[in-house]
């Protein structure tokens, strides 16, 4: 019988369990916040990520439009001397088709040298998707021998050539383009924002915005084409703040609040309504106005409260309610029942939290 007294001692066992203090307060604060610390104001942080974006859009704009067809052409020069190409010098193609070039070149000796033309006129039937060969005309009327030793051939389709209305990018395409990437890039970064803030912040979800960095459009705006693409690099910026920070500036209502054993948390955080006065991304002081009804609970650390009843040997209930002001309801149980020794071991301490 001593034995087993002796062994029941030795393996005693507790059971603390604790029920949290709930409050639900009606709440209508306003709160200065700043990003340097100073007394009654809440400091807050920044949260910032790049982020890019594009989208195809469909041109709705019609306009007369004429343009002249482009391309690349190798000149190749047979000659024992260089061959000086003046600006405004024309090559007529293998069907007939008279092209310029813009400026002046010097083809060298037995050599080649690439140059573009431009179409004599606008229009569709300037274009060449095939590679065509081409002669100088002006060597023909001159009769020249050079008309022979002097030519070309084509180095890339030749295109861009059109004449009459067409769909082309225009400003209000534009605009309503950029919205549609906007709209979407604030909501999706806002998302993004929330999942970068760290566990122990809140974020504002009202603070967030997109600021466009740079924009570009393929074709560019009154430029033809019946669809576009559109890109935009952007970064999107946030503002955070302290958790248990906020919520200790939150919780003043609780009855016997004192800001130096503040063990309370907001259960409902998200759910209340957040308004920002005098806020823009980079100004260092705004006001937050913060209402709603908050549902705050006691924040147990069952952690905390297992090594606190170890240490201070806290074997009654009214004990523990004393030790930690946000317990509501304490039970002990000891194992076995019937004995009411302390365990000898903080491991032996079962701290469980209930409601």
């Amino acid at each position: 019988m001593f034995f087993y007294v002796v062994l029941s001692v030795v393996f005693a066992e507790m059971k603390v369990e604790v029920v949290p203090k709930t409050f639900s307060i009606s709440l209508n604060e306003i709160i200065e916040l700043s990003q340097k610390p100073s007394p009654g104001k809440l400091a807050f942080n920044e949260i910032y990520f790049a982020d890019k974006r594009n989208g195809s859009f469909v041109s709705s704009q019609k306009k007369s439009l004429e343009s002249k067809a482009r391309g690349m052409i190798t000149v190749t020069n047979k000659n024992s001397i260089s061959q000086v190409l003046v600006a405004g010098t024309r090559f007529e193609s293998s069907s007939g088709k008279i092209y310029k070039i813009e400026k002046g070149i010097v083809v060298p000796i037995n050599g080649t040298l690439d140059t573009e033309i431009v179409a004599q006129n606008a229009g569709v039937e300037f274009n060449e998707e095939n590679y065509v060969d081409f002669t100088i005309p002006g060597f023909k009327e001159q009769r020249s021998p050079k008309f022979n030793t002097v030519y070309a051939k084509s180095k890339t389709k030749i295109e861009g050539g059109f004449s009459g209305v067409t769909l082309v990018v225009g400003a209000e395409d534009l605009k309503n383009a950029k919205n549609t990437l906007l709209k979407d890039a604030l909501f999706e970064t806002s998302q993004t924002l929330t999942r970068k803030t760290p566990e122990d912040s809140f974020f504002l979800a009202q603070s967030a915005r997109y600021n466009v960095v740079s924009e570009n459009s393929e074709p560019k705006a009154g430029q033809a084409g019946d669809k576009f693409n559109l890109q935009i690099n952007g970064s999107a910026t946030g503002v955070i703040i302290n958790k248990k920070s906020l919520e200790k500036f939150l919780g003043k209502q609780i009855p016997n609040y004192d800001v130096s054993s503040f063990h309370f948390r907001i259960d409902n955080l998200d759910n209340l309504s957040f308004e920002l006065v005098d806020f823009k991304p980079g100004k260092s002081d705004f006001t937050l106005k913060v209402s709603g009804i908050a549902q705050f609970v006691g924040d147990m650390d069952k952690d905390q409260i297992q090594r606190i009843v170890f240490e201070k040997q806290l074997k009654k209930s009214l004990m523990v309610l004393e030790q930690f002001p946000e317990v509501s309801r304490v039970k002990i149980h000891f194992r076995p029942f019937w004995l009411r020794s302390f365990p000898e071991s903080k491991e032996r301490v079962e701290v469980e939290v209930r409601g």
